[in-house]
C-alpha cells in the first residue's frame, strides 16, 4: 500500500528539529565552558584581592612602626648600640611602604583585569544560555507544527532558530 504524499514542509520541519537540537547542544556545551572559565577567573580575582589586603596590612603595620618610632623620638644617645639610627629606620620603613604601595597597585590592576574578563565570559555564557532556550522553543514549535499540521508553527520555529543562531555565532566568533 502506498503512503499518502506528505507536504514537503513537514519533512523540512522534522529536519529543523534535528538541526535545532544539535545547535542547542553546541550552545549548552559552550555556555557551560564559558561559565566554568568565568568561575576560574572569579577565584583568581578573589585571590588577587586577598593578596591586596595582605600587602595593605603589611604597609599599614610598617606605617605604625614608623609612627611609633618617630613619636618616641629615640636618639642615638639613648641607644648607642643600635645598628641603625632612628632616622635610618624611619627611612627604611618609608622605602618599604613605597615598594608595598607599588606592589598593591599592581595587584589591583591584575584583579581588575580578571574581573573584566570574568564579566565578559559570564555575558557570553548568559547569551549562549538564551540561545539554548530559543533553540528549545524552536524545537517545540516545529514539533507542534508537525503534529498539528500547521505550517505557521514551523515557520515560527525557523524564526526562533535564526534568533538563537545569532547568539550562537556571535559568541563563537567574537
Amino acid at each position: 500500500m502506498a503512503e499518502p504524499q506528505q507536504p514537503t514542509w513537514l519533512k523540512l520541519a522534522v529536519l529543523t528539529v534535528i538541526v535545532l537540537a544539535a545547535a542547542a547542544g553546541i550552545s549548552a556545551f559552550k555556555s557551560s565552558a564559558y561559565s566554568t572559565r568565568a568561575q576560574i577567573f572569579a577565584a583568581r580575582e578573589a585571590q588577587q584581592w586577598q593578596d591586596y589586603q595582605v600587602v595593605s596590612l603589611k604597609k599599614d603595620n610598617l606605617g605604625l612602626h614608623r609612627d611609633i618610632l618617630a613619636s618616641l623620638g629615640l636618639s642615638e644617645a639613648k641607644a648607642p648600640k643600635a645598628p641603625k639610627t632612628t632616622a635610618a629606620k624611619i627611612k627604611g620603613y618609608e622605602e618599604e611602604m613605597g615598594r608595598l604601595n607599588q606592589e598593591r597597585d599592581q595587584i589591583k590592576k591584575v584583579a581588575q583585569s580578571l574581573a573584566a574578563q570574568e564579566e565578559e565570559l559570564a555575558q557570553k555564557a548568559g547569551e549562549l544560555g538564551l540561545a539554548v532556550i530559543l533553540f528549545q522553543l524552536g524545537i517545540m514549535s516545529s514539533a507542534a507544527g508537525v503534529l498539528s499540521r500547521k505550517k505557521i508553527l514551523w515557520l515560527l520555529s525557523l524564526g526562533l532558530g535564526v534568533w538563537g543562531l545569532v547568539y550562537l555565532v556571535k559568541n563563537l566568533i567574537f
